[in-house]
């Protein structure tokens, strides 16, 4: 594949979701998000989406996150019921 792959079309989107991308090591997602620009028109202003867990959201991870260009977070929560977490042996809590 090279770039022009897809014409003139700019992408501007990309949506990194389904099993639990978020585990990635920031270098991994920086190297696939590279592979996207060399390969893609990239919108400058793209909506670059990353779905996560909120077990796996910490300080340092939204921080390497914005770094690499993830503007857009799309958040797991799977219940806001104590009971249901516990019983699906979520880490966090409602």
């Amino acid at each position: 594949m090279q770039k022009g792959y897809l014409g003139n079309d700019v992408v501007e989107t990309i949506y990194f979701g389904g099993g639990t991308p978020s585990l990635l090591q920031i270098s991994d997602l920086r190297s696939q998000i590279e592979k996207i620009k060399e390969l893609f028109n990239l919108a400058k202003d793209a909506e670059i989406t990353l779905e996560a867990n909120p077990d796996d959201i910490n300080e340092e991870k939204l921080a390497g996150w914005k770094e690499i260009g993830i503007n857009r977070l799309s958040i797991g929560v799977q219940s806001f019921f104590e009971e249901d977490l516990l019983w699906m042996n979520r880490a966090h809590n409602a």
